[in-house]
């Protein structure tokens, strides 16, 4: 093989990832889910978190989950076209996001917004990632697009 010998790595290995900084993942899946929630996420005349709240009501206390990144095989929710489309813009983002934040695609497995109803009958929204190494990464969202308390049947 001459004086350089071929470098071999395990799929996965840490040294595939020398450059980017996995403690960034934390704050990417944060940004990306607060950013989702907030009033800038307006799509055909209306917040797309007055969607997901009903749902979240409507579940009471199951996850609502929008799966941004997901392992093979997962079965996805379905949601109206309006939050559909929304997920499709916030999609065409995250490669840049991660880039931002010196984060390898391959390195997150999983990444969601989950929106849910507490046990204290308040909106409870985390953001979610696991990446290559199986660590997990939640952050809760305390400031969404929420500008008065639900009045729907609960």
């Amino acid at each position: 093989m001459g004086r350089y010998a071929a470098l071999r790595l395990a799929p996965h290995s840490t040294a595939l990832y020398a450059k980017m900084k996995l403690k960034n993942i934390k704050s990417f899946a944060h940004n990306l889910t607060h950013s989702y929630v907030s009033f800038e996420n307006y799509v055909d005349g209306d917040f797309v978190f007055n969607s997901l709240k009903d749902m979240a009501y409507a579940a009471n206390g199951e996850k609502v989950s929008i799966y941004w990144i997901y392992p093979e095989g997962k079965v996805l929710p379905l949601f109206n076209e309006r939050i559909n489309k929304s997920i499709e813009y916030y999609k065409e983002w995250i490669p840049k996001l991660m880039s931002q934040h010196e984060i390898d695609r391959e390195a997150v497995v999983e990444l969601r917004t989950d929106i849910y109803l507490a046990k204290n009958r308040q909106i409870e929204v985390q953001a979610y990632a696991r990446d290559h190494n199986g660590k997990e990464y939640i952050k809760n969202i305390y400031e969404f697009a929420d500008l008065k308390p639900y009045e729907g049947e609960v």
